[in-house]
């Protein structure tokens, strides 16, 4: 006991002069690179260890990564519009751009190309023939979404409902069989109907 005492006593006596190990020996460790301050906007690539490129971008108060010439980036690029009209070469920007996207996604021109294309048609009495086929391309692509939609309802048929029976949670189930054949076949039978008449409506106008 009286040993320990002593080496104590030594030791505060060492690191009072400075010289205990523990304030004399060298350590090595690793300090953090400091990262250079970015602004909202800024995009940078880095390469990591595997020789990935990785692409980032800060936004305010974070980043987002993305694998350069991803799926994303390429999708991205082809919604895009552009900063020029393919067909005129005037911006696709400023003042006109709300106008702008919205005929881009439709025609892939600019507002005023669309304006003067019509202009033409209606000179030349091909208009009405014009608006029927782009009336019929809309219907068509909603058709699609439609198609989609009805077969998410009819497979929610396949499912048994579920309802909860009482204050504890328990579940009683509803099997929806002879509902679901008759509900079904009404589905098939109206939307067909519906979508046949609409579309040769438009086919034969």
């Amino acid at each position: 006991m009286a040993k320990n005492k002593l080496q104590n006593v030594k030791a505060v006596k060492e690191m009072l002069a400075g010289t205990h190990k523990f304030q004399t020996n060298k350590t090595f460790g690793f300090t953090k690179k400091q990262d250079k301050k970015r602004n909202i906007g800024d995009k940078w690539t880095e390469i990591t260890p595997n020789g990935t490129q990785i692409q980032w971008e800060q936004k305010d108060g974070f980043r987002v990564k993305t694998a350069v010439n991803s799926i994303i980036d390429e999708i991205n690029k082809i919604l895009k519009m552009p900063e020029k009209c393919p067909k005129c070469g005037q911006s696709m920007y400023g003042e006109e751009e709300r106008l702008n996207k919205k005929f881009w996604n439709t025609h892939k021109t600019c507002f005023d190309c669309v304006v003067k294309m019509e202009t033409i048609l209606r000179a030349e009495g091909k208009y009405k023939e014009y608006e029927r086929k782009k009336i019929l391309e809309n219907a068509k692509a909603w058709f699609k979404d439609a198609d989609k939609e009805v077969e998410i309802l009819k497979e929610a048929l396949e499912q048994k409902l579920q309802y909860v029976q009482n204050k504890d949670g328990e579940l009683e189930e509803y099997d929806q069989t002879d509902y679901k054949e008759n509900f079904t076949k009404y589905i098939d039978e109206q939307y067909d109907r519906f979508k046949k008449e609409l579309l040769t409506s438009l086919e034969e106008k």
